[in-house]
């Protein structure tokens, strides 16, 4: 039951601080500009195969049955604590990006974020999207979960590969020396 709770709060959680972070963005005049790191159908997919894992798991937290086989309550309890573990360092990322998280590689002038949660992880929102998304395959034990799931996550590194493209021509040998020093996930 606890597990449960903990999955359908984390995923309200989820939406609710993306929900606030636009309002915020959009009552400051912030408007993103630039261009998607993949093609568009693909970023749609990605995104949208992520969102299809994390509202699957939020289904079987509130009782609909989707597993193709039965785990132990362990299982259970390693997802919703990964589950949450992903949110937590997501949010933190979102925070620390402020205003400079964007899906789309931007036109304008940025700087290179290296400092707190981006001294461990040069990716810790997507860190945290994988880990959302692990779990959520694991919490549904569905075979279209883990395929979903795997999708999106693929989709998410190539789009990470067409940011750091993007982070080597715009910061060159300050974004080197940082990827020398900081690990892509963990």
């Amino acid at each position: 039951m606890l597990v449960n709770i903990v999955f359908i709060t984390v995923f309200v959680l989820f939406f609710v601080t993306n929900t606030l972070q636009e309002k915020i963005y959009k009552k400051r005049g912030f408007n993103a500009t630039g261009t998607i790191p993949v093609d568009k159908r693909l970023f749609a997919i990605g995104k949208f195969s992520v969102l299809l894992a994390w509202s699957a798991s939020f289904l079987q937290a509130i009782g609909v049955n989707l597993r193709m086989i039965m785990l132990s309550g362990g299982f259970d309890i390693a997802a919703a604590a990964v589950f949450s573990a992903g949110f937590v360092i997501s949010a933190i990322a979102h925070l620390h990006l402020a205003e400079a998280n964007t899906p789309v590689l931007p036109d304008g002038t940025t700087t290179l974020k290296t400092r707190g949660i981006f001294r461990f992880s040069r990716n810790p929102s997507y860190l945290g999207i994988y880990l959302m998304t692990l779990a959520s395959i694991l919490f549904t034990a569905d075979l279209v979960i883990l395929i979903l799931g795997c999708i999106g996550i693929v989709i998410h590194h190539r789009i990470i590969k067409k940011e750091e493209e993007f982070l080597t021509a715009r910061f060159g040998a300050d974004y080197g020396a940082y990827c020398s020093r900081t690990r892509r996930y963990i």
